[in-house]
């Protein structure tokens, strides 16, 4: 049996003249064992990829909930109630910015 430096090292020509070469005799199942560790190799290479584009995926719709507009809320159908609540935060806002005029002019 040749060791894999001496294989390395022949031609082509050599190499294609032992392939042809009936006398050797092939393992029964080789080509499937062969074929299924193809296989498999393929799909450990094609696991980064999946994995890449789910996070790809994941990152835009994660981006697209929290960049969307906010919904309104606390809306009234009443005007006088709609007038009311504006009038009681305004006076609110109001009171808190009386307050911090006079913390300050007091300091």
């Amino acid at each position: 049996m040749k060791t894999i430096d001496e294989i390395e090292k022949l031609s082509l020509d050599e190499l294609e003249r032992i392939s042809l070469d009936n006398s050797i005799e092939v393992p029964d199942g080789l080509e499937n064992r062969i074929g299924q560790a193809l296989y498999a190799r393929s799909r450990k290479r094609m696991i980064p990829w999946i994995c890449g584009i789910a996070a790809s995926l994941l990152l835009v719709v994660g981006l697209a909930i929290s960049l969307r507009p906010p919904q309104l809320q606390d809306t009234f159908d009443d005007p006088a109630l709609a007038y009311a609540e504006v009038e009681r935060v305004l006076l609110s806002v109001s009171g808190t910015i009386n307050e911090q005029l006079n913390n300050a002019l007091t300091k």
